[in-house]
């Protein structure tokens, strides 16, 4: 009976750290989304104000340290972490680049991501704790933003 407890919970154990180090390697790729909103301010002050960064804070201090729940709500970090801009559009330390960003075509082939519903539901399931089924039309309110007015700064001239 030892034995079986013994090999669940080492099991258990890297499944736990098989999530830490995917997470921590996800997050090494990210530039944040203070990066982000150099070029991109309006959806910058967008995601500022949407529940997406205070992902972390809603969640209750026991739940903090549980994968299941980070995968989803992100770290304390606002820089790299909460649900920042990367977490949808894809990992930006090849493509948030001015010049890669220029080229809708090089940006997407170098990691960003045209987000639809689909990266929506990688979070917004039927399994998650949620109060209200998920309804991409009625949230996309709280995040809604898209390209930025095309002024010298943000063309990099």
């Amino acid at each position: 009976m030892r034995r079986i407890v013994f090999i669940v919970v080492a099991l258990m154990s890297i499944v736990v750290a098989s999530v830490v180090l995917a997470t921590s390697a996800m997050t090494a790729e990210f530039v944040g989304a203070r990066a982000c909103g150099k070029c991109h301010p309006a959806a910058y002050q967008v995601w500022k104000s949407s529940p997406h960064s205070r992902a972390h804070a809603v969640l209750p201090k026991g739940n903090i340290k549980d994968p299941r729940c980070m995968r989803c709500h992100g770290s304390g970090d606002l820089d790299r972490g909460a649900v920042q801009c990367e977490y949808c559009h894809g990992a930006g330390k090849y493509y948030a680049r001015r010049h890669v960003m220029k080229d809708s075509e090089l940006s997407r082939i170098v990691g960003l991501v045209k987000v639809t519903e689909e990266v929506c539901r990688r979070c917004h399931t039927d399994a998650a704790p949620n109060v209200q089924a998920f309804d991409r039309e009625r949230m996309w309110g709280h995040i809604s933003h898209g390209r930025e007015a095309k002024t010298s700064e943000t063309l990099g001239k």
